[in-house]
């Protein structure tokens, strides 16, 4: 039996053998990323006598994973080929087809693309039958899901010139051409009507956004069947950006009337006479057509209550959707970012030094009975939270009276900045064991206006403290959390400030939620504090150290406040505050009981000192530092001063540019420029003709910086984004650079197989 066996599987592997070579020659090795896989297919497995080869672009994703269409819609960019390397072809005469999109609707952006997998049929030209086909492919493409991945597959595929057998691939490479929207003249379903609607309250349509005086664009469908709901893409400029196709319950001749919100970014004053390529999707109908919008409704439309006549066709208002009004699902995504960015605040650069403070508190109410740990740890969360609602009350105040918002602004105010200067050194002084700031202590100071309600007792000594102290370190820590953006961070604040009152209070009590998780979750279980360490000498030496880290981040506050008020008035608030500080470590030597109050008087007048320089100060005779000087000096890049208006000029020169949008406040800005930016890999993909390096400093207000960042939905930094030739739109970085991201940016916005070229 096992010789028959044998037999019939060496008769199997004759016949199969053929097919699995023929399939073998037919295509290249998948390039595999962690999110996708990319290969190209061969419709045949030579190119004897073949003039035109069809080829297939395939990509096999990830779960929840996208790349992009032709028209990426509001973020994205799509497939890019390069056939540079490639032998016996007409690179120049390929022709890439465009399978039906899917629409993604997330956080109010439109973006058009594929899931899953999908095959891009490839025309290519063969120069000569005779001679084999070398084929080199280099495909720049952005995948995205809860991130954006740009990423790079070299594809190499060899078709022999003795054969041309239909390969196993072409069914699968002819499916998706199927798929490809119709062209021409007889498309079974089209536009019958497009014109620009300027009148917002005309013909009411549930879910339309956008303030009077938006415009729209209505398109009338013919032969879309009644029970199918179609979707309309439009393609114009690529600044154009057009909401998803929503029914207003009219007709033209039969033909249903839907309506396209113009997104802001759509800069055009009118659209009436622009030219556009619309897309149809209707069911198993997909058809591409090239229309010119018309300036008002042609006659004939009429409303579902039978009235006719144009554009004066009566309906009720429409209202007005704000942010807050997205799909439940999206709303609660964004939550759920704002919850996770709040958590790993926790860990950023800017809140470390605060750490002195929870660690040396943790350590002490661990010693302490479980209700006053507890009690402890809720007051800090209870003070983050209030901390966040007071930011998004500034904030919202700020948004309704027109002025500009964003994270972390307060750090361009020179008050500030002292007031947190002042507060950093006090607590060092405590670190050094000069004065008590104890949770005790400043219970004292703070009971009175936080648990004015509770008369004073004796509870203090008793163990039972007020709230006051941990609320106040709650509050700190908020403050000093500010300059630093975390992942997921500016997605959730950006959401938040395009919005409504009610979404920056949402998402900012949702960012105190998770930044007071490590608090929330010792109170949820006290026990976790009697885990610590107990109270001995070791900490004397764990409190000089922290003292010594807050001293550091007392000296990056002055760095920061030299360049709000230059550096002489930087120079006068860290001598008084040196001054107070020798004059409070004179006072805790000083064993004569009648110069300890006069010595503290000294240093409280040497506090007020620093206090009102800022005031008296001259700033830098320019407002906004010049890059060309300032930012060559930090990182020996060229960086040339930030110019938003010169970007497309640039582009349309071939150039690429790297917009970085960078302040001295800004923690996380540093971090990207120390270990990304100012790197040997970095540097020398940067280091070429055609790269522009284009630096913004927002480290004092500047309105421009901030238009330009809310023209891309940001309002906070760091912001970092690569525009080019193949990517005229900009390709927008997370807040926490890598090399490879800088790196593929700047290959896949030029349109290189690689660095971009001396």
């Amino acid at each position: 039996m096992s010789i028959v066996t044998k037999r019939i599987f060496a008769v199997l592997m004759l016949i199969l053998l053929p097919h699995l070579a023929q399939a073998a020659t037919a295509q290249s090795a998948w390039q595999d990323e962690d999110f996708a896989s990319v290969r190209v297919l061969s419709a045949r497995d030579g190119i004897k006598d073949v003039h035109s080869l069809r080829l297939g672009l395939e990509f096999s994703l990830q779960p929840h994973w996208k790349v992009y269409w032709r028209s990426a819609g509001d973020a994205g960019f799509p497939p890019k080929t390069d056939w540079t390397g490639s032998t016996n072809i007409d690179a120049t005469g390929t022709t890439m087809l465009w399978p039906a999109p899917v629409r993604f609707s997330i956080f109010g952006l439109e973006t058009f693309g594929y899931e899953n997998r999908v095959i891009f049929p490839i025309d290519v030209p063969v120069l000569d039958p005779s001679q084999p086909v070398d084929l080199h492919l280099s495909v720049d493409y952005l995948a995205c899901s809860d991130i954006c991945v740009p990423a790079t597959a070299v594809l190499n595929l060899s078709l022999p010139a003795d054969r041309a057998d239909i390969s196993s691939h072409a069914h699968e490479i002819e499916k998706f051409a199927a798929k490809v929207p119709l062209r021409g003249d007889n498309l079974p379903i089209g536009v019958s009507d497009i014109w620009e609607n300027s009148d917002a309250g005309a013909h009411g349509v549930t879910g339309t956004s956008g303030d009077s005086g938006d415009s729209f664009l209505d398109i009338a469908l013919r032969d879309v069947a009644p029970d199918v709901t179609p979707d309309i893409l439009v393609e114009g400029k690529p600044t154009d950006s057009f909401g998803p196709p929503l029914p207003t319950g009219q007709t033209i001749n039969g033909a249903p009337v839907y309506r396209l919100t113009i997104h802001n970014n759509a800069k055009a004053a009118s659209f009436a006479g622009q030219h556009v390529t619309v897309t149809v999707l209707a069911g198993d109908l997909a058809v591409e057509q090239p229309v010119t919008i018309g300036t008002t409704a042609p006659t004939g439309l009429i409303t579902n209550n039978g009235a006719g006549g144009g554009t004066a066709a009566t309906a009720s208002p429409a209202p007005k959707a704000a942010v807050g009004q997205s799909p439940a699902m999206a709303w609660w995504v964004i939550g759920g970012l704002a919850l996770l960015g709040g958590l790993i605040l926790n860990v950023m650069p800017c809140v470390l030094p605060v750490l002195s403070i929870k660690v040396m508190g943790a350590i002490k109410l661990g010693a302490e009975n479980r209700a006053s740990t507890r009690r402890g740890f809720i007051a800090s969360a209870l003070g983050i939270l209030v901390s966040f609602w007071i930011i998004a009350g500034a904030l919202g105040i700020l948004k309704l009276a027109g002025g500009s918002i964003g994270w972390g602004i307060q750090f361009q105010q020179p008050l500030f900045l002292t007031v947190m200067t002042i507060i950093v050194v006090l607590f060092a002084c405590n670190m050094f064991g000069l004065f008590e700031i104890s949770a005790n202590r400043l219970n004292d100071l703070a009971n009175d206006t936080i648990d004015h309600h509770q008369p004073r007792t004796g509870d203090s000594q008793t163990g039972k403290e007020g709230m006051g102290g941990h609320f106040l370190t709650g509050m700190f820590a908020t403050l000093l959390a500010t300059p630093c953006s975390a992942p997921f961070l500016g997605t959730a604040v950006g959401f938040a400030l395009a919005g409504t009152i009610f979404d920056i209070f949402w998402i900012f009590t949702l960012l105190g939620v998770g930044f007071a998780l490590p608090y929330l979750l010792i109170a949820a279980r006290p026990e976790i504090a009697r885990l610590l360490p107990k109270p001995g000498r070791w900490m004397a030496v764990v409190k000089f150290v922290l003292g010594l880290a807050l001293l550091g981040t007392a000296i990056w506050l002055l760095g920061v406040l030299a360049g709000q008020i230059g550096p002489n008035g930087a120079i006068v608030v860290g001598a008084g505050l040196a001054l107070a500080s020798g004059l409070i470590w004179w006072r805790h030597k000083t064993s004569h009981a009648k110069r300890k109050p006069l010595l503290a008087g000294f240093a409280t007048l040497a506090v007020l000192v620093a206090l009102f320089a800022p005031g008296f100060a001259k700033p830098p005779a320019n407002s906004a530092r010049n890059a060309d000087t300032q930012a060559s000096g930090d990182t020996g890049l060229p960086w040339q001063s930030f110019a938003p208006d010169q970007i497309a000029k640039l582009v349309a020169q071939g150039k690429t540019v790297l917009v970085d949008i960078t302040a001295d406040w800004c923690v996380t800005c540093q971090v990207n420029k120390r270990l990304v930016i100012d790197t040997a890999d970095v540097r020398a993909a940067l280091d070429g003709d055609n790269i522009v390096l284009m630096q913004g400093d927002w480290t004092r207000p500047d309105p421009a910086i901030a238009a330009f960042l809310a023209s891309y939905n940001r309002y906070g930094i760091p912001f970092n984004a690569v525009f080019g030739p193949a990517a005229p739109n900009g390709i927008l970085m997370s807040e926490l650079l890598s090399k490879d991201q800088v790196i593929s940016g700047i290959a896949t916005a030029s349109g290189a197989n690689g660095l971009a070229k001396n």
